[in-house]
């Protein structure tokens, strides 16, 4: 059976093949080509872009609380090095020569020697020598 196409005629059936097929621009400007590519490309970035929205508010919120975290944390230390050096002055006045002595004064009666007061035992001698 012979089917007679009247199309024929207007179609190449070969590829033509030379120096002007090479070098014929394309048609970058149709826009019917890609609106075939950025049709899926737009559903897929409307599905990701919610998503990287989310996350970058999660990281911003854990970023500003680190961050208020270390504010707070170099505020107590800040506050503890005050409150060591206070006592450490404290401590400085506490072991002073004459505090010891105030507190000894006060607390135990014990008074600082007038120099012939305190003495000691010479065991040859069996006698109490004094300094003068």
């Amino acid at each position: 059976m012979n089917y007679n196409n009247s199309s024929e005629t207007y179609m190449r059936t070969v590829t033509k093949i030379g120096l002007r097929q090479n070098f014929r621009p394309r048609e970058l400007f149709d826009f019917s080509s890609w609106l075939v590519l950025w049709k899926p490309v737009g559903k897929a970035l409307l599905m990701i872009f919610p998503l990287v929205l989310i996350i970058n508010m999660f990281v911003a919120s854990a970023v500003t609380n680190i961050d208020r975290s270390i504010v707070i944390v170099d505020n107590q230390r800040h506050e503890l090095m005050d409150k060591n050096i206070e006592l450490l002055a404290r401590k400085a006045g506490l072991w002073a020569p004459a505090s010891i002595q105030k507190l000894a004064n006060e607390k135990l009666a014990l008074h600082k020697d007038s120099g012939n007061q305190v003495g000691w035992f010479d065991k040859r001698s069996k006698t109490f020598i004094y300094p003068k």
